[in-house]
């Protein structure tokens, strides 16, 4: 499987019997399924599968148009609804993740700060 942000290839890395991503050799960005997204949510320490650098990571955010690496339909660019400093990539039709290095560990590593925010936004939407 090929980054769909630098090109590089993706080697699977496993945490457990039950986590397994695809991580990439170049820009260490995760692609993940979202059954294995929510064990990893979940899981002690699994943020050792995303050992990128955020600082990094963040030169690709500008790379939105990307196709996934698992089905090559175009995936939507998301902003996390309770930390909106937080944008990844989401397949439609597969529903993979695509995480730019350091993001799932800061998106899993939700502060109180995140938590407050996300319900400011949510009662402005309403």
């Amino acid at each position: 499987m090929q980054c769909p942000k630098c090109g590089s290839e993706m080697a699977v890395r496993n945490y457990g019997r039950l986590i397994s991503v695809n991580r990439c050799g170049g820009c260490s960005g995760l692609f993940v399924t979202p059954a294995v997204l929510a064990e990893m949510k979940d899981e002690w320490m699994s943020e050792m599968l995303d050992p990128g650098d955020r600082d990094a990571g963040r030169q690709f955010d500008a790379v939105q148009d990307i196709d996934c690496p698992a089905c090559r339909t175009r995936m939507e660019h998301k902003t996390d609804e309770k930390q909106s400093h937080i944008g990844y990539e989401q397949c439609p039709d597969c529903h993979g993740v695509f995480f730019d290095a350091g993001e799932f560990t800061d998106w899993k590593q939700e502060t109180v700060s995140d938590f407050f925010k996300g319900l400011r936004a949510r009662f402005r939407s309403a």
